[in-house]
C-alpha cells in the first residue's frame, strides 16, 4: 500500500507531465506544426495523466455540420472511422450534441442514454460505456469541434476530468484557430481574391511542374481563355458589375472542366486551364468547346463570349511554361481575329493534326451567327386526302472549308459538346420567324415541327425560352410541335418531366420521334404528355413486303389509337409504302415521295401554286 508521500510524488509527476505536454502543444502551435500533431499531443498528454480514459478530439466542418476525427489513438479504428462525417444534432451521441448545443454533454452510461441508441452495436463492439464531451470554441463562440473522454465502464466525471476537458478544449481552440489562419494565409497567397481560382503565380508554377513531369507519351494542353468585349461591358455596366461577371465566369469554367484539370485566373479577364493527360487534340478541342458553352449561357441580362487558344504539348521534348502559355495566348489572338467566340489551336502543324472532327468541334459554336447554318423545311401531309398540314424544320451546315456537313455528323457532335442548346434555341427562333412571315405573306398557316434534344429539355428554363420565342416571333402556339426522340426519355428526370408538363400547359404539342428505334415503352405513352408518335423510317422501308415491319407498324398504330395519339410515318419513298400505311390506318406521312426538304423560297413558291 502506497504511503501519502509516494502518492503525492506520483501526483506531482503526473501534473508535471501534463504541464510539459501543454508546453509542447504551445511550442507546436508557435512553429505552425500540423494540426494533427498538436491534437495528438493533447490527447496523449491527457491519457498519460489519467489512463482510465480514452481522449478523442474531433473537428466540425462548418459548411456541412459534420464531425471528422482529429486525434484519438486509443479508440478502436473502426469506431473512429464510423464517426467520420456524422451530422451533428441534439440526439447524436455526446459529441454531436455538444457541437450542436455548444455546451458540455455528459453521458454516464451509453446503454441508458437515448442519444446513443442508434449506434449501441458499434459502442459495444468498441467496449465503450461512457463519453463526456466538451465543445471546442473560437474566441467569438463559434464551435470548432469537441474534446471527449471515453471509457469502458459507466461512470460520471470527477472534477479533475471537467478541468481536463475545459483546459484541453481551450488549447485545442487556439491550435485550430492558428491552423485556420495559416490555411487562409496560404490560400490568399495562391488564389485570386476575386474568383477564388488559382492566381497567376500559382498557375504558372503548376504549368511548369506539369511540363517537367509529363511523360513522353502523354499529351498536355494549355488553354488560354480571354473574354470578348469586356472593355465595352466595363464602360456600360461599371467595374463592380463587371467584377461580378468575371467571378461568375470563373465559377463556370471550374465547373466545366474535367475532374483533374486546373483552372486559374491569369489576370483581368484572362484565364488559364491546364489539362493533363489529354488523349489528343480532339479531346482538347472538346474541353475548349465545353468552356465556350459554359461561358456563353446568359448571366442574368448579359451574354458573355470568349476567345480560346489551345497549345497541345505532345511527343518528346517540351517548351517551358512561359513558352507554352505564350503559344496558347497566340492561338487565342487567332480566335479573336477570326471572329471571336471560338477555339483556335497554336501553329499550322497543330491545326493540321486536329482533323475534321476537331475543326467541327471548335467551330460549331457560332456557326449560326456567322451565317453558316440554314434551315430547310420538309412537308408533312394527311394520308387520306393528301392535304399539306405543315413542315418540319431541318438544320443544315455549310462550312467554308469542310463544305456541306451532314446533320448525322454534326448533330451528335453538338449533343456531345453541349453546343446543341444554343443551336437548338436558334433553330426554334429562326423557324418560328420564317413560318410566321410566310403565313403573313401567303395567307396560308402551317404547323411547324422542331426537333428538341434531351439537353434542351434538361435546361430548367427551356419552357420559358419557348414561351418568349413565341411571343417575340408572333408564331401561334397552337401550330408549334416539338419532336423529342426516345433517347430524351431514357435520360428523363424530374426536371425534364416538369419541362414537358410546362410545355403542355403552354399549349405546345409534343411528338415522340423515331418510335421503335430505342427502348419504346407503353408506360411512356401513359405517363408523358405526348400528342403523336412518329414511326421510324426503318420500319416504313420494308412495307408492304416485310410482314414483320407491317406487324410492327400496325401494332404502333393500335397502341397510339388506344391512348388517343395520332401517328406519322416518316421516310415514305414509294406509292406502295404510302398505300400500305393508308391501309393500316396511319394518319400522316412525310418522305421523298411526298416532298423533299426545301429552302423557304421553294416552300413559298409551292404555297403560291397551291393557292392558284
Amino acid at each position: 500500500m502506497s504511503n501519502p508521500a509516494q502518492t503525492a510524488e506520483r501526483e506531482l509527476a503526473r501534473t508535471k507531465d501534463l504541464l510539459a505536454s501543454h508546453a509542447r502543444m504551445h511550442e507546436l502551435i508557435a512553429r505552425a506544426a500540423p494540426l494533427e500533431d498538436v491534437l495528438t499531443e493533447l490527447v496523449t498528454g491527457i491519457e498519460r495523466y489519467d489512463g482510465s480514459v480514452m481522449p478523442c478530439a474531433v473537428l466540425l466542418d462548418p459548411e456541412s455540420n459534420t464531425l471528422h476525427p482529429g486525434a484519438g489513438p486509443s479508440l478502436p479504428p473502426e469506431y473512429v472511422a464510423a464517426i467520420d462525417g456524422v451530422v451533428i444534432g441534439p440526439d447524436v451521441g455526446s459529441c454531436g450534441a455538444a457541437a450542436w448545443s455548444g455546451r458540455m454533454t455528459i453521458t454516464e452510461d451509453m446503454e441508458e442514454d437515448p442519444k446513443w441508441a442508434p449506434i449501441l452495436p458499434l459502442t459495444r463492439t468498441a467496449n465503450l460505456r461512457h463519453c463526456w464531451s466538451n465543445p471546442i470554441k473560437a474566441p467569438d463562440g463559434e464551435v470548432l469541434g469537441t474534446l471527449a473522454l471515453y471509457g469502458p465502464e459507466p461512470r460520471s466525471p470527477q472534477p479533475e476530468h471537467l478541468v481536463l476537458l475545459e483546459d484541453g478544449a481551450r488549447v485545442a481552440g487556439i491550435a485550430i484557430e492558428r491552423h485556420r489562419a495559416m490555411q487562409r494565409l496560404v490560400h490568399d497567397a495562391t488564389h485570386d481574391a476575386l474568383t477564388g481560382l488559382l492566381n497567376r503565380r500559382t498557375i504558372f508554377q503548376l504549368v511548369e511542374s506539369a511540363l517537367e513531369e509529363r511523360a513522353a507519351d502523354s499529351d498536355l494542353a494549355v488553354i488560354f481563355v480571354d473574354l470578348d468585349g469586356l472593355k465595352q461591358l466595363n464602360d456600360t455596366l461599371g467595374h463592380d458589375r463587371t467584377d461580378e461577371l468575371i467571378g461568375a465566369v470563373g465559377a463556370r469554367l471550374a465547373a466545366a472542366v474535367r475532374e483533374d484539370d486546373v483552372v486559374g485566373r491569369f489576370g483581368g479577364d484572362e484565364f488559364i486551364v491546364l489539362a493533363r493527360g489529354v488523349k489528343d487534340a480532339e479531346e482538347a478541342a472538346e474541353i475548349g468547346a465545353r468552356l465556350l458553352d459554359a461561358i456563353s449561357n446568359p448571366l442574368e441580362d448579359v451574354t458573355v463570349t470568349a476567345s480560346i487558344g489551345i497549345a497541345v504539348v505532345s511527343g518528346p521534348g517540351a517548351p517551358d511554361a512561359r513558352e507554352a502559355i505564350r503559344q496558347a495566348d497566340s492561338a487565342m489572338y487567332d480566335a479573336k481575329r477570326s471572329g471571336r467566340d471560338r477555339v483556335c489551336f497554336f501553329g499550322e502543324a497543330a491545326n493540321a493534326r486536329t482533323g475534321r472532327r476537331v475543326t467541327m468541334t471548335t467551330q460549331i459554336r457560332g456557326a449560326a451567327a456567322r451565317g453558316e447554318m440554314h434551315l430547310v423545311f420538309q412537308p408533312l401531309f394527311e394520308i387520306d386526302g393528301g392535304d399539306l398540314l405543315g413542315v418540319e424544320a431541318l438544320l443544315r451546315w455549310s462550312h467554308p472549308e469542310l463544305g456541306d456537313v451532314s446533320p448525322g455528323e454534326f448533330i451528335p457532335l453538338a449533343e456531345e459538346t453541349g453546343a446543341i442548346v444554343p443551336l437548338g434555341a436558334w433553330v426554334l427562333r429562326e423557324s418560328c420567324e420564317t413560318i410566321a412571315a410566310l403565313a403573313a405573306e401567303t395567307g396560308r398557316s402551317l404547323e411547324l415541327s422542331v426537333n428538341v434534344s434531351a439537353k434542351q429539355l434538361a435546361e430548367p428554363g427551356f419552357a420559358g425560352v419557348v414561351r418568349k420565342t413565341l411571343a417575340d416571333t408572333g408564331f401561334p402556339v397552337s401550330d408549334l410541335i416539338l419532336e423529342i426522340t426516345e433517347t430524351a426519355f431514357l435520360s428523363a428526370d424530374a426536371a425534364t418531366d416538369r419541362t414537358l408538363h410546362d410545355l403542355k400547359a403552354l399549349g405546345v404539342r409534343i411528338v415522340l420521334d423515331d418510335f421503335g428505334t430505342g427502348y419504346s415503352s407503353l408506360s411512356w405513352l401513359k405517363r408523358h404528355p405526348l400528342d403523336a408518335i412518329k414511326v421510324d423510317r426503318s420500319f416504313v422501308s420494308g412495307l408492304p413486303e416485310e410482314r414483320g415491319d407491317s406487324a410492327i407498324v400496325k401494332a404502333v398504330i393500335g397502341m397510339a389509337r388506344a391512348f388517343g395519339r395520332t401517328v406519322t410515318a416518316e421516310g415514305v419513298e414509294t406509292e406502295s409504302q404510302l398505300q400500305a400505311l393508308r391501309d393500316l390506318g396511319c394518319d400522316h406521312a412525310q418522305g421523298f415521295l411526298l416532298g423533299r426538304p426545301v429552302p423557304v423560297g421553294a416552300l413559298r413558291d409551292g404555297l403560291r401554286r397551291e393557292a392558284a
